[in-house]
């Protein structure tokens, strides 16, 4: 962990002394014409990377002889480089950095895709997305549907720009040199064509700029040559559509397939809205496999469903009380003002648990437990008053911001917010609360 954060340290001192170096003005950006642009001297290219494995290249390109040399080291002939390809990738920073910029609009034309090409390869790319993993006949036909999609396409291409994560640290800066003026641009894209490429003004989205410096790049260097050449773009394509679009759908009929007559039982009175099995759910089955389905009431709330979760074995699943119990819930919280204001909300969620048969679980009442003595508060304070309570989760989102409570309905009248996550509750002053997170505290309405 050490070494890593060394580098780490290593890899941004080394980006912020590129960059200040650009844009104090130390480095004039050229403002001439394409012509004058292509009459370019020396192409300097910066190739780093700092995370477990990393390196720092510097390799330059004379127009007099085109050889791809070390930079310091500029008789050691890495590779001859084609004239036409330097050219190019000139007249390409040189357009976009001084007069335009390519936008990010329809992300699958930056990349160099277009609506052809989806419908030409989607059922080849969700094949070689899937192979490793056998799934039903249904979810084939309805991932190629989807990935033909040419919305949901581009917006799963959308996610593949920038520097999403912080444990790697790709950076690529090419300068185009011509006497006393330099020409630039830069990239720390961490996906496939690392885009987008920046230059003092505006960020610029063109995987042909991509693909010609990963054609300069040489073969048997570690560099970064594969990311910046696109290779594996079609997976983390997938792969984007699949966690947006796919993966939930899938879930669902998986769970559907090994739990027939539960599906069966519960769409009688329910929209199974979501269906996973998993291996932990929430806090309540911690460390074992679990179906957990989100259900909503047919003829109820559509801000109102019921979060269920139960063993793998059918005949001991929480179908059968979920059904005989639901009315019964929603009937003793009616006068309830936060199933109230839930019912009164727009974009508001209300989730009831029900585990096995009960909505406040074992498992669910110690960790409040335990969170009782974080607040200095005696553990067994509630200790007889547990018994049909209600454990309900409240979802709000208001001017773009949202808001999260769990709370615990005792039956005796009692409601307790146990947690709290965003700035505001409901109706109450924003200043009403003097902390957030698992705060157990009491609400008198």
């Amino acid at each position: 962990m050490k070494g890593f954060c060394i580098l780490t340290v290593i890899a941004f001192k080394s980006i912020f002394l590129v960059l200040t170096f650009l844009f104090v003005g130390q480095i004039a950006i050229a403002q001439n014409s394409n012509d004058s642009l292509n009459d370019w001297d020396k192409i300097i290219i910066k190739d780093s990377h700092f995370a477990w494995s990393h390196f720092e290249n510097d390799f330059q390109i004379n127009r007099h002889d085109l050889w791809l040399t070390p930079l310091e080291k500029p008789d050691s002939i890495i590779k001859k480089v084609d004239s036409k390809q330097v050219s190019e990738l000139v007249r390409l920073i040189g357009r976009r950095g001084v007069n335009d910029s390519i936008s990010f609009e329809k992300p699958l034309i930056s990349f160099g895709r277009d609506s052809l090409w989806l419908v030409s390869n989607a059922e080849n790319l969700w094949k070689e997305y899937s192979k490793k993993k056998e799934r039903l006949k249904e979810m084939d036909s309805i991932a190629i549907n989807t990935i033909k999609d040419y919305k949901k396409a581009n917006q799963a291409a959308s996610s593949l720009e920038g520097a999403p994560s912080t444990d790697d640290y790709p950076f690529i800066m090419v300068l185009v040199i011509q006497k006393s003026d330099t020409l630039s641009v830069f990239s720390s894209g961490q996906n496939p064509y690392m885009l987008p490429w920046r230059t003092m003004k505006r960020n610029v989205y063109d995987s042909k700029i991509s693909e010609l410096v990963a054609a300069l790049l040489p073969d048997h260097i570690p560099s970064n040559k594969e990311r910046v050449s696109g290779r594996n773009f079609n997976n983390s394509f997938v792969k984007a559509l699949y966690d947006s679009f796919l993966e939930d759908k899938e879930n669902y009929l998986d769970a559907r397939h090994k739990f027939p007559r539960t599906f069966k039982s519960l769409q009688k009175e329910f929209e199974i809205t979501k269906a996973e099995i998993v291996d932990m759910a929430s806090i309540e089955w911690e460390g074992k496999e679990c179906l957990e389905m989100y259900l909503k009431d047919v003829k109820g709330s559509k801000n109102i469903q019921f979060n269920t979760i139960s063993g793998v074995n059918e005949l001991f699943s929480s179908k059968k009380s979920i059904l005989r119990k639901k009315d019964y819930l929603i009937n003793s919280l009616k006068e309830n003002p936060v199933y109230k204001y839930t019912l009164s909300c727009d974009n508001c969620l209300g989730e009831i648990h029900w585990v096995k048969s009960k909505s406040l679980s074992a498992k669910a009442k110690n960790n409040f437990k335990e969170d009782l003595v974080e607040n200095g508060i005696d553990k067994n304070k509630y200790d007889k008053l547990y018994k049909d309570a209600i454990f309900y989760e409240l979802t709000e989102k208001r001017d773009s911001k949202s808001s999260f409570s769990r709370w615990i309905f005792l039956k005796n009248g009692t409601f307790i917010l146990w947690q709290l996550q965003g700035n505001y509750l409901m109706n109450f002053p924003n200043d009403f609360f003097e902390k957030q997170g698992y705060i157990c505290k009491e609400i008198k309405f």
